[in-house]
């Protein structure tokens, strides 16, 4: 079964938006369970949301305790939104971040050419 989530990506020249979550005591790229793209629209308030790529991939589930298969969407939002920024090189230098979300970054480092 796939884990299916999009990734709300936010820049501002070479940084991301991200969210401090409390849950997972890190920050984190801004998500939503699904994938809606009108959801995306009517939460950032914005018609500027354009799909840039999705991968499915296999990543341990720290909260499940077993390997799960995820589906991410990744969209882009243009949006001016205030917020803490962070290049990916920031967001790595996070070692709880480089553990649960270095595929994620991963993947939008590779998409920029970053």
């Amino acid at each position: 079964m796939e884990h299916i989530h999009s990734i709300i990506i936010i820049k501002k020249e070479n940084a991301f938006l991200n969210y401090y979550d409390e849950r997972w005591g890190m920050y984190l790229f801004p998500n939503m369970k699904g994938n809606d793209i009108e959801a995306i629209k009517n939460k950032y308030n914005t018609q500027n949301v354009k799909l840039l790529f999705d991968k499915v991939h296999d990543k341990y589930s720290v909260s499940h305790d077993e390997i799960r298969t995820y589906h991410h969407y990744f969209y882009e939002v243009d949006a001016d939104i205030d917020g803490t920024y962070f290049t990916l090189d920031e967001l790595l230098e996070d070692e709880k971040v480089k553990e649960n979300n270095e595929d994620i970054i991963g993947f939008i480092r590779e998409y920029y050419q970053m």
